[in-house]
């Protein structure tokens, strides 16, 4: 968390906020820990003086295009969030780590609780060869992500489908809440290994990924735990979640009750009627 959709509704978020275009003049550091690949000086004389002209996303990192071929990548992690906000506003000092700050008398803050974000920077598109973007896989979004591209890389992985679906070097963009939601729409028991999956569940996996997806970037994202896009607003996709943090409650579907089980040591939410494991 964030996961794709929470990640892909900042960025609009961003861009609908007029953030592009605008000079930078400067940048103020409260905890340095989150840049990665340079120094705080080469940080700050890296991004004085140029722009960002338009933000793009690569699975879940988040990927500022700057004036003069420059790129800074930012991976949220677990609590980051970015905020465009007016200097004229007082910052949350206990949680911000860095804010750059624009010539229109707004700033980018950076908040994190956990402090487990990432910054770099990078030249002339050098990010796409760094070894963090170099393993991130197409995501569901892609129109090349269909049941045969999902079964020719999943079939002969040893382990549980949800495990192998939150891998990002698989596919990418998909978190814990939404590959619950996932799994439970295409009636896959999260526990199942992936070869013993049909070729006709994996296609259900690629167009209810894609459904779920695309429906949870609609709502602006999931809000389960501390997720906003801005300081003022969460998601809303989490009044459609039909499994996950159901513990106890009734499938929407048989009414058997919603179990909740540890895979690979995320809380995992399904329902033992609608999912039954195969192949054990």
């Amino acid at each position: 968390m964030p996961e794709l959709p929470e990640v892909q509704t900042i960025i609009t978020n961003l861009l609908n906020q007029k953030i592009v275009n605008h000079k930078i003049v400067g940048v103020n550091f409260y905890k340095t820990k989150i840049l990665k690949n340079c120094s705080p000086k080469q940080f700050v004389d890296f991004l004085k003086g140029e722009k960002i002209l338009n933000i793009e996303r690569i699975g879940k990192y988040i990927v500022f295009k700057l004036s003069n071929k420059k790129q800074l990548v930012v991976h949220l992690r677990m609590e980051g969030k970015l905020f465009y906000e007016s200097n004229l506003k007082q910052p949350n000092l206990r949680f911000l780590m860095l804010s750059i700050i624009f010539n229109n008398k707004y700033r980018l803050s950076y908040y994190d609780m956990r402090m487990f974000g990432t910054f770099n920077i990078y030249k002339n598109d050098e990010y796409l060869l760094s070894k963090e973007i170099k393993k991130v896989a197409i995501d569901p979004l892609n129109k090349e992500c269909t049941g045969r591209f999902l079964e020719q890389k999943c079939k002969r992985i040893n382990r549980a489908i949800k495990t192998v679906l939150l891998d990002q070097s698989i596919v990418s963009g998909i978190g814990n809440i939404y590959v619950d939601e996932i799994l439970f729409k295409s009636k896959i028991h999260p526990l199942t290994k992936p070869k013993y999956l049909k070729s006709e569940q994996y296609s259900l996996i690629a167009k209810n990924a894609k459904l779920v997806l695309k429906d949870a970037i609609k709502h602006k994202g999931t809000t389960v735990a501390s997720y906003k896009f801005d300081p003022n607003h969460t998601g809303g996709y989490q009044s459609l979640l039909l499994v996950h943090t159901r513990a106890g409650q009734p499938c929407p579907i048989c009414k058997t009750i919603i179990k909740k089980i540890k895979v690979n040591g995320r809380g995992t939410y399904f329902c033992p009627n609608c999912q039954k494991q195969v192949g054990k």
